[in-house]
């Protein structure tokens, strides 16, 4: 955050909008949003205005995060959908439906109704804004009121995700699995998101993604906007959580079970990975696959030996505190994995495909095993159930990095330092 000029005022008022109500735990664009609402406390009052497009309406503020939250106000987003839209969403998966996306020129996560730009300024119509931050390019067009006030206020766009080479690592992951047209329909939200940037991109003074990868590629696609980066952040484990000594239980994949990406992890570690583990050590292949919200396709690995599926776990700490390692096989998605920072927080040795690593701040074979293929994949699960030495060393060093680089007193700090 070098880039960045902030108003000399000591404590004026943030807007912060975003899609999901900020929380400490759960999926990862609620996580973010929680450690963005704390570090943005540290020098601002901040008003916090939530749309529920990325996560469930009617969630309260976790009492952890009231006391970084001046006031907070949702949108009922049920009633802020857009007739059109739904129509389009409830059209048969094919050429019909990519057609009727693309005459309604924008992308699908942002089918709110346009009078909902008018119900996000009247929410917090009485007062006036130093800073105005906005949660994921979607939301862009909810911060546009204020961001034509006079004065006009200091005004933050945070991408997270490059939702454009997102969507078309979603359409190559259905492709494999013969869902031409929704490959399709994801190439279709690629382009439209494309001209998304081009259009609200501009409007705000400072631009952020979750990695230096998509940075990169955001700048590349709109060259008169610079795009910072704001990595994501995880919370240390609670005392009592940590681990003790070399574990001897399963391996471990966490992730929203219903997310692209994720399902097509879990799929592609049980049905080629697993069963090369379990050809080699038969005592070393399990897993236990656990997250929120699975698919039929994930629950029916269930039935597979060694694979245990926990959906919706209460709490993810025990899990990590049994774990061997955490695998991270993905091989679509965007922005950096919350997964690997929270697997190093507690402990954990990770393997990760490239793409899974990608946009961290690692070196493999110092903070994680990186393997692109699932004969390297099973081997590396092997390696590390059965050396004590590089597990611990994997696990020194990554403990180091994430509490140096993606802590969130690291995350406040920034804030805290910033011009």
């Amino acid at each position: 955050m070098g880039m960045i000029a902030m108003p000399e005022n000591s404590r004026g008022r943030l807007l912060f909008v975003t899609p999901a109500m900020p929380a400490t735990g759960g999926n990862g664009l609620a996580m973010r949003a929680g450690n963005l609402l704390e570090a943005l406390s540290v020098k601002w009052d901040v008003h916090l205005l939530v749309l529920a497009v990325g996560g469930v309406e009617n969630v309260a503020l976790e009492p952890a995060l009231q006391p970084f939250a001046a006031k907070w106000r949702e949108l009922p987003y049920g009633e802020m959908l857009d007739p059109a839209f739904v129509a389009a969403a409830n059209t048969p998966v094919g050429p019909a439906q990519c057609a009727a996306f693309e005459r309604l020129g924008r992308p699908r996560d942002a089918a709110y109704r346009n009078s909902a730009v008018d119900a996000a300024y009247a929410a917090f119509s009485d007062m006036s804004f130093d800073v105005v931050f906005v949660l994921r390019q979607y939301m862009a067009p909810l911060a546009a009121r204020f961001l034509d006030a006079s004065p006009r206020p200091l005004s933050m766009l945070d991408c997270d995700d490059d939702d454009v080479e997102t969507r078309l690592r979603f359409a190559r992951v259905l492709e494999q699995y013969g869902q031409t047209d929704g490959a399709q329909l994801e190439a279709v939200t690629a382009q439209l998101y494309a001209a998304w940037e081009k259009e609200w991109l501009p409007r705000f003074d400072i631009v952020l993604a979750a990695s230096p990868v998509d940075s990169l590629r955001i700048s590349d696609r709109n060259p008169d906007v610079f795009v910072d980066v704001m990595p994501n952040v995880v919370r240390a484990p609670l005392p009592g959580d940590g681990r003790t000594g070399a574990q001897t239980g399963p391996l471990l994949l966490v992730g929203n079970l219903s997310y692209l990406p994720n399902v097509d992890a879990v799929i592609t570690f049980c049905r080629n990975i697993l069963p090369l583990i379990r050809a080699q050590d038969p005592a070393l292949a399990e897993v236990v696959v656990a997250g929120s919200n699975p698919v039929d396709a994930v629950r029916a690995l269930a039935d597979q030996p060694g694979v245990t599926v926990l959906a919706n776990p209460p709490e993810i700490a025990p899990l990590y505190a049994k774990a061997r390692a955490a695998v991270v096989p993905l091989r679509a998605g965007g922005g950096t994995r919350i997964k690997i920072l929270e697997a190093f927080a507690h402990g954990v040795p990770v393997i990760s495909t490239p793409l899974g690593a990608e946009g961290l701040d690692v070196e493999a074979g110092r903070h994680l095993v990186v393997a692109d293929t699932p004969e390297a994949f099973a081997a590396a699960c092997i390696d590390i159930a059965r050396d004590d030495g590089l597990r611990s060393e994997l696990v020194t060093q990554a403990r180091q990095l994430q509490e140096t680089e993606y802590s969130i007193e690291a995350l406040r700090a920034r804030f805290r330092n910033a011009a």
